[in-house]
């Protein structure tokens, strides 16, 4: 109870420090109406040699609490940024989109560009130049707090989807920042944590979600991250900021620190960092004016921040438009169509015996459980957004739903329904069990606990003793602990974070209007020893302190830092789990539907001339009497190499849309890098020649196709 306190208290912080939701942007300066014929880069250096010494000093920091400062005299204009990837947080009412990890659930690159385009929109409608996503970092651990807000365990689905999404928000003119970069993989002390990572797992695991990011997707902003990478602040690290971000992957935009996650003065500027969020506390006039006149910092490299900042600008065309677009879209019906598609999408049937599911011929459903009456749309945190009001609950949607059938919801406390109310449950068709997690339970700032909270692995056994229809809603960031229950549970869907749709995306699969079609971003194991990353990890990371979240943030004199050793290297998610003969309770890539599918008929072919890229075709069939969609999935396997590599890696993926009884002939490309792993020695990837099976299948775990090529 204590801990929840805690949390409730650190939420109402959070939302006041991101500021007044119903907020209005100005509408800032109304460019000239003639154009400018030079190159951005021409435009920044004249426009810099305009500017006064304190006026560029003043540049280099943010102002009311989310905008980079604006300079009047120059035609420069105060540019907004908005919270997050699951819409336009902080600035009143927008489109609430699922979360990023729910969005991963669909592995489909053409809806996330969809998502990326409609909060672009909104963010021109708002008046947001930058927008503060999306996440990329990788579910090294379970319980971290944040993981609802990325992309997933695995470094290729989601750096692809990753670049889906920003091609899709910055062709509406919005620049991303994508976060947090790097190794932030731990909510639990992340002010005062060293991720101590070896190169090659740093370069095959962590990083490359962040390449795709800048090289496909072309993200125009980079956030870094508050923790330390190897005994260096991520905002002051030039490995990461100068050695791999801009000289290997040729990046050209500006980096933004994370709020407050600067620990001093010289460093972020001589070291890659361009702007300091969200005010001067580092680089303040005072402290920038001593490290030039100590001759610490030198004037070309304040030049140098402000030429990324504003060739950005620039490139984005925010310099040249009102902030605000009449035009643009908001909280539209066109949105929210596709709010509720991705919602749809991203539900992932786990168990379905007996194909309880879909319901049919109900009369009297019983719904328990703390997320149907008010059920959870997003994790805590600066990317929480407020339900939109008389938004449907898990309970409210199959009532409207289906308003033939009686559904019943019946309060549980302290994890189990009064035992008046049971003969209500014995009576009832079937069970829908709501839990998990909520924007309290689980949040930014904080870890969460690997079981169930609120005591609600009792009231899952208590159902499901007198039951035998019950149908388990799990919510929350990612795995979660089902061992004491699964095998009671008559059918269990995972919702992770749904958004502004919710309650009705669960409804529609539920009664059969969607066929369910998402596929997990993450492993389930059986137990939370079974992820060799946990042996690596804090022993409680679920135990709230308050300290841990406040005191010390950005000042390097007050609580020491503390090393996170990724002892367990390559071995993350579902590659560790294999490599160590561990059978997860649900793999990667897991998602059953209401039709069945095969493949047949695999084929690689090289193109004439070269190896490489490689064409894996094969042919996909739904088998079933319902529409549907399969994912398929291509993965690699190295037969045989001179250092350690995992059992498979994704290194492709399509999702594929079928009717009932057809086929379709599909192909996939795998490229020169999917065979490829990253040699520390030499710094750099390397192609090592010798026999790999490409593998196709519906997940980590179900491998339908393989065949063998030698790569010479």
């Amino acid at each position: 109870m204590f801990d929840k306190l805690k949390q409730r208290f650190l939420q109402r912080r959070m939302r006041q420090y991101a500021g007044d939701p119903h907020r209005v942007l100005p509408a800032g300066i109304v460019p000239p109406e003639s154009g400018f014929s030079e190159a951005p880069g021409e435009r920044a250096a004249r426009i810099i040699s305009d500017m006064t010494l304190d006026e560029k000093i003043d540049c280099l920091s943010g102002t009311d609490t989310f905008a980079v400062k604006g300079l009047p005299r120059l035609g420069l204009p105060s540019i907004y940024m908005a919270d997050a990837t699951s819409g336009v947080c902080g600035l009143g009412e927008a489109t609430g989109f699922p979360a990023a990890v729910a969005l991963a659930a669909t592995w489909d690159r053409g809806l996330l560009h969809q998502v990326g385009e409609a909060i672009g929109e909104e963010c021109r409608a708002k008046g947001a130049g930058i927008l503060l996503g999306p996440g990329v970092n990788i579910a090294r651990v379970p319980t971290c707090g944040r993981n609802f807000e990325y992309l997933g365990e695995d470094p290729y689905l989601a750096g692809e989807l990753a670049a889906a999404y920003i091609t899709g928000a910055q062709g509406r003119g919005v620049i991303t920042t994508v976060k947090h970069f790097a190794c932030n993989n731990s909510e639990y002390d992340r002010h005062k944590s060293n991720s101590v990572v070896d190169e090659r797992t740093l370069h095959e695991i962590y990083l490359p979600a962040f390449r795709k990011a800048v090289q496909k997707g072309e993200s125009l902003g980079i956030m870094s991250s508050y923790n330390q990478l190897n005994g260096t602040y991520a905002s002051e690290n030039s490995y990461l900021l100068q050695e791999v971000l801009r000289e290997q992957w040729g990046f050209d935009g500006f980096v933004v620190s994370d709020w407050n996650s600067l620990y001093s003065t010289i460093d972020p500027v001589k070291h890659g960092l361009d702007l300091e969020m969200p005010g001067p506390r580092w680089l303040s006039r005072k402290n920038i004016s001593k490290a030039l006149d100590d001759q610490e910092i030198t004037e070309k490299e304040i030049d140098q921040m402000l030429t990324h900042l504003l060739t950005t600008f620039i490139r984005a065309g925010i310099l040249d438009r009102p902030m605000v677009d009449p035009a643009a879209e908001l909280k539209s019906k066109r949105h929210r169509i596709i709010a509720a598609k991705a919602a749809d999408e991203a539900v992932v049937l786990l168990k379905n015996n007996r194909d309880l599911l879909p319901l049919k011929d109900i009369h009297r459903i019983a719904v328990v459980g703390n997320n149907g009456l008010v059920t959870a749309t997003g994790g805590g945190g600066s990317s929480y957004m407020l339900p939109e009001e008389g938004m449907n609950s898990i309970y409210d949607a199959l009532r409207l739903m289906n308003p033939e059938a009686e559904v019943e919801y019946i309060e549980a406390r302290r994890g189990l329904v009064d035992r008046r109310d049971l003969p209500s449950v014995m009576k009832a068709d079937a069970v829908v069990i709501a839990t998990g997690f909520n924007h309290v339970t689980e949040s930014e700032a904080y870890d969460r606990s690997w079981k169930l909270p609120d005591r609600q692995d009792r009231l899952i056994e208590q159902m499901t003793a007198v039951n035998r229809n019950c149908i388990v809603i799990l919510h929350g960031g990612g795995a979660v602990d089902c061992a004491p229950w699964i095998g009671q549970a008559t059918a269990v869907l995972h919702a992770m974070y749904l958004g502004q749709e919710a309650g009705n995306a669960v409804a529609r699969v539920i009664y059969g209007w969607t066929n369910p079609s998402g596929h997990l971003p993450f492993s389930m194991a059986e137990k939370y020893e079974d992820y060799e990353s946990v042996m690596h990890y804090v022993e409680t990371p679920e135990k709230m302190e308050l300290r841990r979240v406040f005191i010390g943030q950005g000042n390097p004199n007050r609580r020491s830092i503390s090393d996170m050793i990724y002892a367990e290297g390559l071995k993350v998610g579902y590659r560790g789990l294999e490599a160590d003969g561990r059978k997860p309770l649900f793999p990667f890539g897991h998602g059953l539907s209401y039709t069945k599918f095969s493949l047949m008929k695999m084929a690689i072919q090289k193109p004439e001339g070269s190896q490489f890229p490689l064409e894996v075709s094969l042919t996909v069939k739904n088998t079933g009497k319902v529409a549907g969609a399969a994912v398929v999935q291509l993965y690699v396997h190295d037969a045989a190499s001179r250092v350690f590599r995992p059992p498979k890696e994704l290194k492709n993926f399509l999702r594929v849309e079928l009717k009932a009884g057809r086929q379709q002939r599909i192909s996939l490309e795998l490229a020169e890098e999917a065979f490829s792993f990253y040699d520390a020695a030499q710094h750099q990837w390397v192609l090592e020649p010798g026999t790999f099976t490409i593998l196709a299948g519906l997940s980590s775990s179900d491998i339908r196709l393989q065949n063998d090529i030698d790569i010479g």
